[in-house]
């Protein structure tokens, strides 16, 4: 029963998974909500419309990343469409829920993204300008993040308000922590291997029904041009005038604040008591500083009568503080203090406080010379990156402009040609490593060697543009070149097809009665002898026989149940189920319930999901058109 509800949970993760990978790209695919209805729609649901410029963007994000043959099957359209108009009618009930995201937790959320920073701070020009690379205003990208947080939202509070019993826990820990007895033996494909008869016509007939398995890929070399934002960083060397405006910028960098080290005693008293409570306090504390101030030990008076159990234990002592770190009327009155003064009477929501200045350290700056090498790292990082901003449109332009090749983009930008090894549509090394410039060079027209590829952007400070020297198409690889290979193969397969069916003879004997370990020993199989085993902590072989353990049904009058698992290309085990130990909910410690509370929370929250978005389907008319995908 776990292992189906196991399974039925990595079903709806593995659906939600998909959506969480379609929303992404459907948040910077979605046109239709910011240029009206006059593009063409590859799918309509109830006034909610899928642009094809829409769909191609999704497609995009896909292509190069993936085996061809799947990304152009029409399953695999049908489901990225369908992921794009579960976005867009998540977006539309949201709204109508009246879910939305406040003006300040949006600018937060841009702020926060690492990507729009500069040295750990929120950059407004490099934001716009990245947003321009992208082809996108700045009113479009924050239309699209209020929408994928406010779906976000939306998802959170199925989570949230999802239900799980204290009888649904201790079912669960019952069937989690159940311990079975099992033992079993491996039957190797190994030991058959010699039995195996390979001939020369099954060699042939196996080549012949399987020739695409033997073709030589289809490869091209390239030359190409890199634009990196790390070369301009290096080469750049910051003027003196550059140095000091840095220095006088980032001013609070090299600046240690001010610290004050300060004790104090609380006399409590709530924000709204009472006058007649006030003044008592207020009585108290007047006395307290009445001592202070006549010689008594502060430290021992806020021992005695501080109501700041923390700091009363340490004297009164607050440590060292900075600004912003204490209520603002205390902390005014600690900063006015000269170092062994004693404050004013002050009073603040927590109540009435005497403070006590026990140290100080002025405001230190670091000199310009010792942060020199900062410094300059810093604005070599900043013009650096600003000068690649500005020459990555240069050299999109020049590729474009420039088809017949990459000698004017080279020239003119002071960039070096150089040259791939051969590669095919999967990939290779170093510039082939990167999928969108792999996309690039199997593009119909670049691969025909009539035009260089557009600038490809492999990641926010890196740009490329190919140009194919060589191709070479597909070719099927002769017989004599890959006869071993496939004599291995089949040798194999025989072995394993011998192994299932000695294993499957021995599984036959078990089950008439014969003992596991004996029949272990007269045919020399590796035998694991009884031990407890669950569900957790497993891996490799054993894995997956005791997997197929609790697949088992329980045995029955003390009679052990035998089975089979397939270990693949390790072979079969031949295992005996002995007995079942139902687990203990009541060993369970409070860390282990709530695992399995979150657990079965998860789950629930999940299928609720999934359940929400099947009804939002199924409340609309939904038409695709499959010609135009």
């Amino acid at each position: 029963m776990l292992t189906k509800i196991r399974e039925k949970i990595q079903g709806v993760i593995a659906t939600v998974i998909l959506l969480l990978v379609v929303i992404p790209f459907a948040l910077w695919g979605i046109n239709s909500y910011f240029e009206g209805g006059s593009s063409v729609n590859v799918a309509t649901a109830d006034g909610v419309e899928i642009s094809q410029r829409d769909y191609r963007a999704a497609m995009d994000q896909f292509r190069g990343r993936m085996d061809p043959a799947v990304f152009d099957s029409r399953e695999f359209k049908a489901l990225v469409v369908d992921g794009l108009i579960d976005q867009a009618l998540l977006v539309r009930d949201a709204r109508a829920r009246g879910y939305r995201i406040s003006n300040e937790r949006l600018g937060r959320l841009i702020r926060e993204k690492p990507y729009f920073q500069r040295d750990g701070k929120f950059d407004p020009q490099l934001y716009e300008a990245l947003l321009r690379r992208e082809g996108m205003s700045t009113v479009e990208f924050e239309a699209r993040l209020r929408e994928e947080n406010m779906t976000g939202q939306l998802q959170a509070a199925f989570g949230e308000t999802a239900i799980v019993t204290e009888a649904e826990v201790t079912a669960l820990l019952r069937l989690w922590r159940q311990e079975r007895e099992v033992v079993y033996a491996v039957v190797d494909p190994e030991r058959f291997a010699g039995k195996a008869v390979v001939t020369p016509k099954a060699i042939e007939e196996y080549y012949s029904a399987r020739a695409d398995a033997f073709r030589a890929p289809e490869e091209v070399r390239v030359e190409y041009l890199r634009l990196a934002a790390e070369d301009f960083v290096k080469k750049y060397q910051p003027s003196e005038d550059e140095l000091r405006k840095a220095y006088a910028e980032e001013a609070a960098r090299y600046t240690r604040p001010e610290k004050r080290r300060a004790s104090h005693i609380l006399i409590a008293v709530a924000a709204n008591a009472a006058k007649e409570e006030v003044e008592r306090a207020q009585g108290r504390i007047r006395e307290l500083e009445r001592q202070a101030r006549a010689g008594a030990d502060f430290a021992a008076l806020a021992g005695k009568h501080s109501q700041d159990p923390d700091s009363a234990a340490k004297g009164g002592d607050l440590g060292e503080i900075g600004r912003g770190v204490l209520p603002k009327e205390l902390e005014a009155a600690i900063y006015v203090l000269r170092p062994g003064a004693i404050s004013q009477p002050v009073r603040t929501e927590f109540g009435f406080h005497l403070a006590k200045l026990t140290g100080f350290t002025p405001e230190a700056r670091k000199p310009p010379h010792e942060a020199r090498k900062e410094l300059t790292d810093l604005v070599r990082k900043r013009r650096g990156e600003e000068h690649f901003l500005e020459e990555a449109e240069k050299f999109r332009n020049l590729v474009y402009e420039h088809p017949e090749g990459l000698g004017p983009a080279a020239q003119a930008l002071g960039l070096a040609i150089q040259r791939s090894e051969w590669f095919g549509r999967a990939g290779g090394a170093g510039v082939a490593a990167y999928p969108k410039v792999v996309e690039a060079a199997f593009h119909p027209e670049v691969l025909g060697k009539t035009r260089n590829s557009d600038a490809v952007e492999i990641n926010p400070e890196t740009m490329v543009a190919v140009r194919v020297l060589d191709h070479r198409p597909a070719a099927l690889r002769p017989l004599a070149e890959v006869r071993a290979q496939i004599e291995r193969t089949l040798r194999l397969q025989q072995a394993g097809e011998l192994a299932r069916a000695a294993a499957t003879d021995w599984l036959k004997q078990l089950q008439a009665g014969a003992a596991l370990e004996a029949l272990a020993r007269s045919h020399a199989l590796k035998y694991q002898g009884p031990r407890l085993v669950t569900r957790e902590r497993l891996d490799g072989r054993d894995r997956r026989v005791v997997e197929a353990a609790f697949r088992a049904p329980r045995p029955q009058t003390g009679r052990a149940v035998y089975g089979l698992a397939d270990l693949g290309s390790q072979g079969y085990a031949v295992f005996g189920l002995k007995r079942v130990l139902e687990g203990r909910p009541e060993k369970a410690d409070s860390a282990l319930r709530e695992r399995a509370r979150r657990l079965l929370l998860s789950r629930r929250g999940i299928e609720y999901y999934a359940l929400y978005r099947a009804g939002l389907r199924q409340k609309v008319d939904i038409k695709i058109y499959q010609d135009r995908l």
